[in-house]
């Protein structure tokens, strides 16, 4: 089986596509654009003259054409006569001459096709994909009843397969315009250009057609009835049976048909499988699309509020009235009023920040030379008592590892030994860390592990303490 490339060129010239790579790639496609376009009404075909006289008018609309290599091959041609002639020699463009000398010009059909594809990639319309993907869902969910699974035959799953895969490409070609839209946006220039994008362009084109008919199609709905025909159809040895006999009908030569339909379903089903997580893909790029476009209207606002053009009107004026003055040169020339500002210190060269105030000697007040014995004494005896009723994590953990238990054994606060204010100063640390990361034990109340039982209390010393128990960590 000859590959793509080696068919295409035994059909085409690699001239013919050489025109589209050269210095007037551009004239030459608004010209056969130009052309086309009005083939339909002359009968697919024009007089030569009639097709100068076109040429003439895309060349008179602004187009400009560059010196290529060979065009002093002809002297003295006209501009509409040079791109007829490499139409014509790129095979474009075919000239048929009659005996009653009318000279005849066809376009090539391989050109209209070619035409047509680049008008779909440049074309700036927003995509309605659903009415293929419905088309395919429709028939695949048929798929699941006996009868209509006998009906199908293999150019219908073909076209399926061509359907589906066209509907892939126009919901990429909807990403593909909202990343138009992100660029576009991001060069607006004021804000009423960016809220034309965003309202008048992105949101009736992409969130009032797109969104809208894909709600209305019920897609995600009808993608999984239609997977779920795909799947009966694989199980269902009748209905293959009677595709590989419409497919060897269709095809004489061929031997197998099988795996050609099988391959087929597979294609299908991996196509179907596709179509919610581009439309996910599309959701990201409108939300990176809106994100953008609010940066954009902020950093609008910031750089052309009023307070700005004014500043500007100001220059512009002096600079109008003054042209040869600098600006730290105009004294009392330019009479401007008096600057308004709160607080004139803020005018000046130095920093708009305040410099760090000193204290003043007198502020300080002296600590005495020397401390007594017994001084130091009760400061060290109110440090320590101030860090021992500190609650602190090590304090509970401590307080656990008195207990002595062993890893997953429970003991209840009315079997623990809580006396004076240093041990309930324990429990409160648990009761404080019992949630910590770093708490070497589980720590529930009695109303925690049975809500509907009467709370009961504990008496510790001077203290009452609800009942807990505190359980050691593995």
């Amino acid at each position: 089986m000859a590959s793509l490339g080696d068919s295409l060129f035994s059909e085409l010239a690699p001239r013919f596509f050489g025109l589209l790579s050269g210095l007037n790639a551009r004239v030459y496609l608004d010209v056969v654009d130009a052309l086309e376009r009005e083939m339909p009404s002359r009968g697919e075909a024009m007089e030569r003259a009639e097709v100068l006289e076109i040429i003439e008018r895309v060349l008179a609309g602004g187009a400009v054409l560059q010196e290529e290599t060979d065009d002093a091959a002809v002297e003295a041609e006209p501009l509409s006569g040079r791109v007829l002639r490499r139409l014509l020699v790129a095979g474009w463009m075919e000239e048929e001459r009659r005996s009653d000398y009318r000279r005849l010009l066809f376009l090539e059909p391989a050109a209209q096709t070619l035409l047509e594809a680049i008008r779909a990639i440049v074309s700036q319309s927003v995509a309605s994909f659903t009415g293929r993907l419905r088309l395919v869902c429709d028939r695949l969910s048929a798929l699941r009843f006996g009868p209509s699974r006998r009906e199908l035959i293999w150019e219908e799953l073909k076209n399926c397969l061509s359907q589906a895969q066209s509907g892939l490409r126009e919901l990429r070609m909807i990403r593909k315009q909202v990343e138009r839209y992100a660029k576009r946006q991001l060069k607006a220039a004021s804000i009423a250009e960016a809220l034309d994008i965003i309202y008048k362009e992105f949101s009736s084109l992409i969130t009032q057609q797109c969104y809208r008919e894909m709600v209305h199609a019920r897609l995600p709905e009808r993608l999984r009835e239609a997977m779920e025909g795909l799947r009966e159809l694989e199980q269902d040895d009748e209905a293959l049976q009677h595709l590989q006999e419409d497919f060897l009908r269709t095809h004489p030569g061929a031997h197998v048909a099988m795996p050609e339909i099988l391959r087929v379903i597979g294609e299908l089903s991996l196509a179907l499988g596709d179509v919610e997580p581009t439309a996910d893909r599309v959701d990201a790029s409108a939300a990176d699309f809106a994100r953008r476009s609010r940066s954009r209207i902020r950093y609008i606002q910031d750089i052309g509020s009023a307070r700005r053009q004014q500043v500007k009107m100001i220059f512009d004026h002096v600079r109008e009235r003054l042209p040869e003055v600098r600006f730290g040169e105009l004294d009392d020339k330019l009479e401007l009023p008096a600057v308004l500002l709160a607080e004139t210190g803020l005018v000046g060269e130095g920093s708009l920040a305040r410099g760090r105030r000193k204290s003043n000697q007198a502020d300080r007040r002296p600590v005495a030379a020397a401390l007594s014995d017994q001084e130091r004494e009760e400061s060290l005896r109110e440090m320590e008592k101030n860090m021992r009723n500190a609650l602190r994590l090590d304090r509970a953990n401590r307080f656990v590892e008195r207990l002595e238990l062993h890893p997953g054994e429970r003991r209840g606060s009315n079997e623990m030994e809580i006396h004076g204010e240093d041990d309930l100063l324990d429990v409160i640390s648990c009761l404080v860390f019992a949630q910590a990361g770093g708490a070497k034990f589980f720590l529930r109340t009695l109303r925690d592990m049975e809500p509907t039982r009467e709370i009961l209390m504990d008496s510790k010393g001077e203290f009452e303490i609800e009942r807990f128990e505190i359980e050691q960590k593995p």
